[in-house]
């Protein structure tokens, strides 16, 4: 397999991506995906997701098996009924805890050629992920879009350690689709399968990146991530190995940019090839008093990579505290309609939790309205 991992281009422009058609609607692209990781966006409900226009939410799998656990979300009747959400839902695999957890602290696990073992410090149990056993559960939670178990690594490990992420990640995805056949080969009534999608490790390096993608296209999967850290140590993104792993994948395939979330780090992957962006980002942020603004002429104009286009508005400032205005004048959001910065400061510091709800209402405003401006082309 190593033999056709070699450095090649394809000189040419990605084309818009096409809408991702799933058994619950199709998502428009670019669409930005809030991590609703454990079934749920922190401080807002599902129906103030539809509110502010969000189209889609990523949840975790492997969160979810660890608690309510798989039987008790299939009792509830799947993710969607549980979570009162009639939306695409996409499912992460639980392969960045293979690096967020394990590859940070071996202690809470090991990672083996065809498993990864989880342990709960504080009770030892453990949690054993196979790619079939991952292919599973995303189907027991009813999940649009499945995603494969992947060997997650950050984009400065050793190359040998890239080597082995890879050469695990592709094995995985391949016994992942065999399983997905199998369970989709299953369904009856009429009932639609939901998608699949791969993802693509390698780290750093470009060999390992298109010949990881190249890999996984010939299996043949509905869409492929990016996978890893997508933020060098500078934090700047990582712009080069994004575009080696679209120049590798198929061009219809959907390609997901998997944790790219900050608005200009979406503005510059989108012209790459990426229609699908999630990240916890815009929430997190929100409870912690920082929100965006778009700068005056925007979203008017459409935001390009590089400029200047957003700023943050750090409600806890001192000089919000009598400020009458909204958060951003011309926001259609439900806070920016209603109430003023110096409301918000004041709930924020007199730690009033419907704070945190108004914050990221606004926030996820802004997201959505910033993918629904990337979709013009003018």
């Amino acid at each position: 397999m190593s033999s056709s991992w070699s450095s090649r281009s394809v000189a040419s422009t990605p084309r818009m991506p096409e809408p991702l058609a799933t058994r619950r609607g199709t998502l428009a692209v670019p669409t930005f995906l809030p991590d609703a990781t454990r079934a749920g966006v922190r401080g807002v409900s599902s129906e103030d997701l539809a509110t502010v226009g969000v189209e889609g939410v990523m949840v975790n799998a492997f969160h979810l098996l660890r608690r309510p656990g798989a039987r008790a979300m299939q009792a509830g009747g799947g993710i969607h009924r549980f979570m009162g959400w009639s939306g695409p839902v996409l499912s992460d695999s639980g392969g960045f805890q293979v690096w967020s957890l394990i590859r940070q602290d071996p202690a809470r696990g090991v990672i083996r050629d065809h498993e990864v073992v989880f342990r709960e410090p504080s009770t030892g149990q453990k949690w054993i992920l196979t790619p079939e056993r991952v292919v599973q559960l995303q189907f027991q939670l009813g999940s649009d879009v499945v995603v494969c178990l992947d060997d997650c690594t950050d984009a400065e490990a050793p190359y040998d350690d890239q080597v082995r992420s890879v050469e695990r990640t592709v094995a995985w995805a391949r016994r992942s689709r065999e399983e997905f056949d199998r369970l989709a080969g299953q369904l009856r009534d009429g009932h639609v399968p939901p998608k699949i999608f791969a993802v693509v490790q390698g780290g750093g390096d470009e060999a390992l990146r298109r010949g990881c993608a190249a890999e996984l296209a010939r299996i043949g999967f509905d869409g492929y991530g990016f996978g890893g850290w997508p933020l060098g140590a500078d934090g700047l993104l990582l712009t080069d190995a994004l575009r080696w792993v679209v120049e590798a994948l198929p061009e219809a395939a959907t390609k997901h940019g998997l944790g790219i979330g900050r608005p200009d780090h979406l503005v510059s992957a989108f012209p790459l090839g990426y229609s699908l962006f999630d990240c916890a980002l815009p929430t997190r942020d929100a409870r912690h008093g920082r929100l965006y603004a778009f700068r005056a002429g925007y979203p008017e104009r459409l935001p390009r990579p590089g400029a200047a286009f957003f700023r943050a508005v750090y409600i806890l400032d001192a000089r919000y505290r009598t400020d009458r205005e909204p958060l951003e004048a011309g926001c259609d959001c439900p806070t920016c309609r209603t109430y003023s910065r110096a409301y918000l400061h004041h709930l924020f510091k007199v730690g009033d939790t419907s704070a945190e709800r108004l914050a990221t209402l606004h926030n996820l405003r802004f997201y959505v309205r910033l993918v629904q401006r990337l979709r013009s082309t003018d």
